[in-house]
Parts: structure tokens; C-alpha cells; sequence
């Protein structure tokens, strides 16, 4: 049966996507046949052209889909970025000039323009660049891993030739491969502010700012690099990352499909949209965009585990365990996949092929799973042997030390393992009234502001179920102001109250206590039947949550949090457990290795609350 134009198009820009680009093509060109000036099959023909470094043949396509629909936007962005990619400056100068008059967005036109006129500008570099060996040695110390030596040579070029733009590109990437990503920001702004027609710059300098959380810095920066260079595909699979991060998956998945269409051979772009598809809930979409990943890229240990968990939620147990058990032959000390398959192994009862996964992380003492699997099966006394073993290795993990705690509550023995061996006896309660005047008037202040941040529905690999959690990557508790610089300083204060209080404890818990400042602080909103599901915080050290609005129990416990010894896949009932009813302004402090959850209520109203982390200096949230 002969495809519509409408259904030929579809199926063009779905092979585009996949990277078949004859089969995009042959679609495409079957669509001239029949309407030789359709602007979609013409634009789309030159995006192919330029992907494949044709920028001449590009512009006459680009030229015929702008003359038959000239109210696209990136329709023009396309023709004026090839034509100044054949250095034809200034027909790009008047098609520019047309685009204006045509009422096109002035902030990148504005962009183009500048470009222009940084590409037409003659450098005066001169005698005010480095020599080329000077150059040289600083690359092969920055390739070679030895950032110290490359670092000091950095700084010494910038001081020297402080207008030399790459010297300051370099220093940014060497500050931030060493975790410096505040000095590194600092370097990459100047590299901008040196070049700021220069798209690789603002992409830099994108990136950073992601990893400091500035999420919306992060989308303004990748944002103004696609407007001086529409085709550069990583800064829309970074500005789709961003996206991502801040709950916009719709965006996302636009931002990656363009990064995709525009280098259909991304595997990182098409992991990260089955990601995306992930999220959105369309499990089969995103098998799809992960096969064409790992397509691209067969070594990419990633896809194959993010493709193992979509496989398991569509049911398919055999092929997800595949997927898995590729992803570690890959990386062998990959630990997620580790963890995946001994979860799907677990929860499928086959314990003896679980202990023999857990025991491959064992190395890196990564959270307990051998004694989770060796009490499924019953075997005790092999469970104390590596207890004891556990206890001189690395006595602060969070995750052995909640499966520790509740073994010997349930064997009613004595705890080798001495982070906390009763951490229901750590539980700190305490209200904002008794550090506050007017506690209501805050607590209704620290709401609005709290509305402000960036939340995301039910984020996956988060506990939170019915409700909004602040975005992964943006800390409460980074530079604070307002009202949330008031409540860090009001946790502090507790805190300090906190320690004084159990000081004298023999546990590592207290001996090796952080440093108070270090907090990581998210909030959660829960709606009409939400709640958190059990869990502990295993980046933790003293967990803590502070209530500012709370539903009525009805006689049910409804909106109560729940403390417990049992976790998800150990459980006696006849673990300790305590249930908590909290008022407004409520502060709870307890041991990051405690479960806890909390209790759905049917009441038609919200539950917020402010919840933090002090984390030991070496974790990683």
C-alpha cells in the first residue's frame, strides 16, 4: 500500500532517529518526488547533508523549505549556520538580516549575529600566546592524568597571557576533574567572557554548573551554545540531561531526539532518551532507544543495565538477567548492574545464584548483600564469621549496619558490628517552637519559598510514591537564603544539641562524627494516598525531617512515619518498630541505617516536609 506524505514523513524522521540515514533519506526524497518544495523533507535532507560534513549541498535545501515556510524559526537558524559554515558571511549577514524582519526571536539572532562578527574579526594574538611547546606540555600533562603539573602550568599561562582563551579552558577542565568545580566555573566564565561567540565555551561551562546543581544556569548556558551552533549535538544531549534533572522529561526527550537527529550514531543520546521514555512510562519505546544505543556502542555497560531494569518491568525476567550479566562481563566491578541482578535473583528465589552475585561485590563491601542471601537461607553461623569480618574492614556502612541491627535483635545476640547497634535509641524529637517566636509565621514563609524549588512526580529510584520530591541534583542547603538559611542554622543548633546529648557513646556512630555543616537537604511534598515506601539513606549518617504540614491521623496512623528494624528484604515480626504522629513543626533526628516509612491517609490534602542528610565527608550523594 502507498505511504501517505503524512505517514512517509513519519517514518523518515523515526529512521533519522535510529540513525538510518539511506532509509531517512529514500523516505525523504520519496516525498520530492511528489511535492518538490516540502519544507519538512527538504530541511530535514539538509540535516542529513550537514551531519556528514555537506554543508554546500545543505543550503539549497535549507533555502527551498525556508522560501516554502518561512515562519519556522529553525528553519532560518539552519540556512544562516550553513551558510557560515561555507564561509559565505555575508549572505548569512542578509538572510539574517531577513529572519529579523520576519519577526524571528531576537535573543538568537542576536547570537548568529555576533558570531558573525567574531568569525569576520582578524585575531591579534601575536606575541600574546604561549609557545607551541609550552601548549604541547601542558596537554600531555592534562592527557596523561597528572592534573598537579598541568594545573601549575595552567594558572602560570593565564597569568601570563590572561587573554589566551584556551589556557583558561584547560584550567577549567583540569579544576573540575579535580573536584573543583567552583574555581572551575570561575575559569570557564572567563574562557566566555574571552570568546562569547564560542559554543564549546558555554557547553563547558554548562556542564560544570550541572554538576554544582545550578540547574537553571546549566539550561541558560547549553541554551546559548545551540544558538550559536544549532548542530552541536552534545549540547542538546547535555541541555536534555538538564532537563531530566529538573523534572521536564517532555523537554528531555525533545532535546535528546534532536542530538540524535542531528548525530544519529550518539549512543549516549539514545540511552539517555530510553531514559527519558523510561520515566515517561513507555517501557517498549525505550527498549528501542537502548538497543540502538548499545547498537552504536556494544561496550556500553550502561545501556545494557539500563535496558536490563526497562526488561524487567516489562516482565521479561531471562532476557533482563541477559542484559545484566552483559553490562558486568563489560565492567566487571560495575556495581549497579551487581546489585540489579541480585535483586532480580532474590525476588525470584533463587538464593544460591544471589550469594554467588553478592559475593562478587564483596571486595568493595557494598551494602550486605551476602548476609541478606545468607539469611534467606537459613545459614546463621556463616552470617557471624562475616560479621566479624565486616566489623574490622569497614565498621561505617550504612547498609550492613541496618542488616546487622535488626540479626541481632531477631537472633537476640550481641552486635559485632559497631556503628549503632541501637539506633532507636539515637532518636532526637524536638519543634521549631522552641526555637522560634512565631513558629506558624515561619513554617508559612519556609512554604513559599520551598515552592519555588524545583520538584519532580514519584522520581524514579527515589522512595517517594504519590507525591513530589525535590530534583536529585539541588541541595536545600547549598548557599541557602531566606527562610531555608534560617532552618540549616535552626538543624545546626539541634544537631549540636544532639551530639552533646549522646557524646559519650562508644559507637562509631558517635566516635566518628562529621562535620555538622555537611547537610544535604531535600523536601517532599505527599498528596491524597502518597507515601514514602521503607527505605534508609545509605549516603547518611544522621538522618532528619521537619515537618510543616501534617494530615490527620483519623484513628489509623494515617500520615504517620514508621521506624523499624525490618528492611525490604529481611523482616521478623518481632523487630522493634516505633510509629510517630507528628505535629506541625516537629523535628526528628535518627541514624541513617533506620528504616522508616511512612503511612498513606486518605485525608484531600498535602503533607510537606523538610528532610536532610549529614553526610560523612567521603560519601558521594
Amino acid at each position: 500500500m502507498e505511504l501517505t506524505i503524512k505517514q512517509a514523513l513519519q517514518q523518515g524522521i523515526a529512521a533519522h532517529k535510529e540513525g538510518k540515514l539511506e532509509d531517512a533519506e529514500r523516505f525523504y526524497r520519496a516525498i520530492l518526488q511528489t511535492q518538490p518544495e516540502h519544507p519538512d523533507a527538504n530541511h530535514n535532507l539538509g540535516v542529513i547533508a550537514v551531519s556528514v560534513n555537506k554543508a554546500d549541498v545543505a543550503l539549497s535545501l535549507f533555502k527551498t523549505a525556508l522560501e516554502a515556510n518561512p515562519k519556522i524559526e529553525q528553519f532560518w537558524l539552519s540556512y544562516i549556520d550553513a551558510l557560515i559554515k561555507e564561509q559565505q558571511f555575508e549572505a548569512a549577514k542578509q538572510v539574517l538580516e531577513q529572519a529579523k524582519n520576519q519577526g524571528m526571536a531576537e535573543e538568537k539572532l542576536n547570537v548568529l549575529e555576533g558570531h558573525l562578527a567574531f568569525i569576520n574579526e582578524k585575531e591579534k594574538i601575536g606575541n600574546k600566546s604561549p609557545s607551541q611547546a609550552q601548549l604541547n606540555t601542558m596537554l600531555e600533562h592534562y592527557q596523561n592524568g597528572r592534573f598537579d603539573d598541568a594545573e601549575k602550568l595552567a594558572i602560570s599561562t593565564t597569568r601570563e597571557f590572561p587573554t589566551y582563551q584556551l589556557a583558561w579552558t584547560l584550567l577549567g577542565a583540569i579544576l573540575g576533574q579535580s573536584g573543583r568545580n567552583s574555581e572551575a566555573v570561575n575559569a570557564f566564565q572567563t574562557a566566555v567572557a574571552l570568546r562569547p561567540q564560542d559554543a564549546d565555551a558555554h557547553n563547558n561551562l554548562g556542564v560544570t554548573l550541572k554538576e554544582l546543581g545550578r540547574l537553571e544556569d546549566a539550561e541558560a548556558s547549553y541554551t546559548q551554545a545551540i544558538a550559536f551552533k544549532p548542530d552541536l549535538a552534545e549540547a542538546h544531549n547535555n541541555l536534555g540531561n538538564t532537563y531530566s534533572e529538573l523534572g521536564r522529561l517532555e523537554a528531555a526527550e525533545t532535546s535528546y531526539s534532536q542530538a540524535i537527529l542531528l548525530q544519529p550514531d550518539y549512543a549516549e543520546a539514545h540511552s539517555n532518551l530510553g531514559n527519558t521514555l523510561q520515566e515517561l512510562g513507555r517501557l517498549d519505546e525505550a527498549v528501542a532507544s537502548y538497543t540502538q544505543a548499545i547498537a552504536f556502542k556494544p561496550d556500553y555497560a550502561e545501556a545494557h543495565n539500563n535496558l536490563g531494569n526497562t526488561l524487567k518491568e516489562l516482565g521479561r525476567l531471562e532476557a533482563s538477567e541477559t542484559s545484566y550479566s552483559q553490562a558486568i562481563l563489560l565492567q566487571p566491578d560495575y556495581y549497579d548492574a551487581l546489585y540489579n541482578r541480585w535483586i532480580l535473583l532474590f525476588e525470584n528465589k533463587r538464593y544460591e545464584a544471589a550469594l554467588k552475585n553478592a559475593d562478587l561485590c564483596t571486595s568493595k563491601n557494598a551494602g550486605g548483600l551476602d548476609l541478606i542471601t545468607l539469611y534467606a537461607l537459613g545459614r546463621t553461623e556463616e552470617i557471624y564469621k562475616r560479621i566479624e569480618i565486616q566489623s574490622k574492614i569497614n565498621s561505617d556502612n550504612i547498609s550492613i549496619a541496618a542488616f546487622t541491627t535488626f540479626f541481632a535483635a531477631s537472633e537476640k545476640k550481641h552486635n559485632a558490628y559497631k556503628f549503632c547497634s541501637n539506633p532507636m535509641d539515637f532518636m532526637h524529637f524536638s519543634n521549631l517552637s522552641s526555637n522560634l517566636k512565631d513558629s506558624n509565621a515561619y513554617i508559612t514563609e519556609l512554604v513559599k519559598e520551598l515552592v519555588k524549588v524545583k520538584t519532580i512526580w514519584e522520581p524514579m529510584g527515589k522512595s517517594t510514591t504519590g507525591g513530589f520530591q525535590t530534583v536529585v541534583a539541588r541541595n536545600l542547603f547549598k548557599s541557602p537564603s531566606g527562610k531555608i538559611a534560617q532552618l540549616k542554622s535552626i538543624i545546626i543548633d539541634e544537631l549540636d544539641a544532639y551530639y552533646l546529648k549522646f557524646r559519650n557513646q562508644s559507637c562509631s556512630y558517635i566516635k566518628k562524627w562529621p562535620s555538622r555543616n555537611n547537610l544535604w537537604g531535600w523536601h517532599v511534598v505527599l498528596k491524597q494516598q502518597g507515601y514514602q515506601i521503607p527505605h534508609i539513606h545509605t549516603t547518611g549518617w544522621l538522618s532528619g525531617v521537619i515537618y510543616l504540614k501534617v494530615v490527620p491521623s483519623l484513628g489509623k496512623d494515617e500520615g504517620a512515619i514508621k521506624f523499624s528494624l525490618n528492611g525490604k528484604h529481611y523482616h521478623n515480626v518481632n523487630s522493634p518498630s516505633l510509629i510517630f504522629q507528628p505535629e506541625v513543626g516537629d523535628i526528628v533526628f535518627f541514624p541513617s541505617s533506620l528504616h522508616h516509612k511512612t503511612i498513606p491517609f486518605s485525608t484531600d490534602a498535602d503533607r510537606i516536609i523538610v528532610s536532610f542528610d549529614l553526610i560523612p565527608e567521603a560519601a558521594k550523594h
